[in-house]
């Protein structure tokens, strides 16, 4: 039985080309999954392109949330809120925060994040980054009502100051005059906002 040397060699170049193709297909694959361990790995907090916030922020804006939110007790809300620095200088560490609320009875409720401290009603995880002058950057964000025994989340409507701050401590200049801070690190915040929560059952 006599085999065609043109038929070896298109048998070869076919394998070749076969073999070319899997590799191909089975990078694709590695490189889609490590992608999707990657998101699912930093779970909800990430920082987005602020061209992709329904509201981008601007020096007129410098913090995008909706004007209400609503949060259902014992759950959570995740958020897209935008920042822009409108300093002269870079903003570091930055990352989302609320410095207090005002109850429906008009009792304020200061949001403390120092250890030992009582637990803040509200958990806000948040990534941070470093935003350049007159830059912006989106977050994704989740409040989480962490309601402890000093502060029960009770339903109603809550004004509350959502804040962007330094993490690890601002620099001198943001501290007040006691150097004292409602949440640690954050100084006088890089910039804050009002906001309506309300909390339903």
């Amino acid at each position: 039985m006599k085999f065609s040397k043109n038929a070896s060699l298109n048998l070869s170049v076919n394998a070749i080309v076969v073999f070319v193709l899997a590799f191909s297909m089975l990078g694709v694959g590695l490189y889609v999954t490590n992608l999707i361990r990657e998101n699912v790995g930093s779970g909800i907090t990430s920082v987005v392109n602020i061209q992709d916030l329904k509201s981008p922020p601007s020096p007129e804006d410098p913090i995008t949330i909706s004007r209400e939110v609503t949060l259902k007790k014992g759950k959570e809300i995740k958020l897209d809120i935008g920042y822009y620095n409108k300093e002269t200088r870079e903003a570091q560490d930055a990352k989302i925060g609320i410095s207090e609320c005002i109850d429906p009875l008009g009792n304020t409720i200061e949001f403390e994040k120092q250890v030992g401290e009582t637990l803040n009603p509200i958990l806000v995880v948040s990534p941070k980054g470093n935003v350049g002058a007159s830059e912006g950057k989106g977050y994704k964000v989740k409040l989480v009502d962490n309601s402890n025994d000093e502060y029960a989340l009770n339903t109603g409507s809550y004004v509350c100051t959502m804040i962007t701050y330094a993490e690890d401590g601002a620099p001198s200049e943001y501290q007040d005059s006691w150097g004292e801070f409602p949440i640690e690190g954050s100084g006088n915040p890089y910039e804050e906002k009002q906001f309506f929560l309300n909390v339903v059952s």
